[in-house]
Order: structure tokens, then sequence, then C-alpha cells
């Protein structure tokens, strides 16, 4: 009786967790963007470009990733199955974005303020990733990750947030080189070095300019450490969804070797 009832309490736990992060991610947004009401409308296709090279897009499908297989994280650390809590963690992570999106298209600020129909579809393409890789083991070796250094124009500008700094923010595919080649037990490659490959932009001013930078880098893969007990998978992918410092070169648009870069 008495694990019976401690289940169900575990139960509610990341229903709990979930709903206090929708409200202080819904303050926020509120307070930062949607205090001025406008009529609905939706951002054009070269605004969308414009803004930053397509960069927010990115920024927008990793966090939905993140988001989701964080969550999920959380219900199946409480008990829920495996595929139960992926659905659960990408429904919630996409009711998120999306209500931001509707939000956004109600408030005044255009034109880089409304509906995006791009961050939409990568909202999608993000929360849905992990939900595809339970049903596609195949497609499980890859993760989506942030990582943030500071640029010159935030250095010497500034601005209200390191994380809404598209110069400052890297978006990384990091794959787990260990898993996609499994079967080949002689290869030798760690289970903790995955390859990744990230981008970021440079010299943007919202009307176009600017271009894009790609790297590729040595990734720490996280998911690899041996705890699961407790809410070791919890904490494993929350330290998963942020690259970590490694040896890097940028390869566009030259070519810089870095050393160790985050």
């Amino acid at each position: 009786m008495e694990d019976s009832t401690y289940t169900t309490y575990q139960q509610y736990i990341p229903w709990g967790l979930s709903t206090v992060m929708l409200g202080i991610s819904f303050s926020q947004q509120a307070k930062d963007y949607w205090s001025d009401p406008a009529p609905f409308h939706v951002m054009d296709w070269q605004t969308e470009y414009d803004d930053a090279l397509l960069a927010d897009k990115l920024g927008h499908a990793t966090f939905s990733y993140v988001a989701a297989r964080n969550i999920a994280g959380i219900f199946e650390q409480s008990g829920y199955d495996r595929r139960s809590s992926m659905w659960i963690g990408s429904g919630i992570s996409l009711f998120h974005q999306t209500v931001v999106e509707i939000r956004d298209g109600y408030s005044e600020g255009a034109p880089y303020l409304g509906f995006s129909r791009g961050d939409a579809i990568a909202n999608v393409i993000g929360a849905g990733l992990p939900l595809l890789q339970v049903y596609v083991p195949e497609l499980d070796f890859i993760r989506m990750k942030f990582s943030f250094l500071p640029s010159q124009s935030f250095k010497i500008n500034g601005g209200n947030s390191l994380l809404n700094d598209y110069q400052s923010t890297y978006h990384w595919l990091s794959f787990n080189i260990a898993g996609m080649i499994e079967k080949n037990k002689t290869c030798g490659w760690s289970e903790y070095i995955n390859l990744a490959i990230g981008h970021s932009v440079n010299n943007i001013n919202r009307y176009g300019s600017g271009n894009h930078e790609l790297f590729l880098s040595l990734d720490f893969n996280a998911e690899a450490l041996p705890f699961d007990d407790g809410w070791g998978l919890t904490l494993k992918r929350l330290l998963n969804s942020i690259k970590l410092p490694m040896p890097c070169i940028k390869i566009h648009p030259n070519i810089v070797w870095y050393g160790i870069r985050i």
C-alpha cells in the first residue's frame, strides 16, 4: 500500500513541474513581448530571413527538441514508460511553442514580432524529432544542443539577454559515432565522444546583412555516463542539452583552429 501511494505521488511530480515551468515562461513572455496587443498579423518570409539569417529557426528547433527530451526524461524518471513519456514531452514542448507563436501574432512590434510560419515549422521539427527517434531507433544517435559564447557585439553593445543574441548562440547537431557503428566493436571509438556540426551568425543587423558560420567539433556525450538511478536520467539529459568546451574548428567562411572552445 505504501509503495502504491508513493508511486501515485511520484507520477504527479512531472505534471506539477511542467505546469510551473509553463507558467513561468508565459509570464516572462507576457512581460517582455505581449504587453501591447495588436490585430493578428503574420511575418512575411523575407523579414523572417532578414531578422537573423534563419538562425532563430535553428533556435526554435533546438529549444523544442531539448524541451521535449528533458520533459520526457522527468516523466520517464517518475514511472511512465518511454513512449508515453516522449509523447507527453513532445506534446508539452509543442504546446508551449505554439502558444508563444499565436500570442506573438497578437502583439505589437511588427515587423519583427508576429506569427512566424518559419518558427512554427521549426517547432514541429524540433518537438517531433525526439518522438521519431523512439520509433526509429536508427535516428537516435543524433542530438540537438546549444552553446553560448558572448560575441564582440554583445560585449560592446550589451543586450537584455545572451539567449536572445544569435551572434552569441551556437546550435549543434551532435552525432554519437560509437552508437552509429556499435556493431563494429573493433572501431575503438569512445562512447563519451561525439562529433558535432555547429552553426552561428555574425555581423547581422536584422536587415539581411551578415554571414553564416559553420563549425566542426568534438563533443562530450553526457548520456554515456553510467548513472541512471534516482534522477540520473534527467540530469544526464539536461547536461547533454549543452555542448561543453571541446576542440573545435571553424570551417566556414574561413578555416580557424580554436583548440578548446564552446
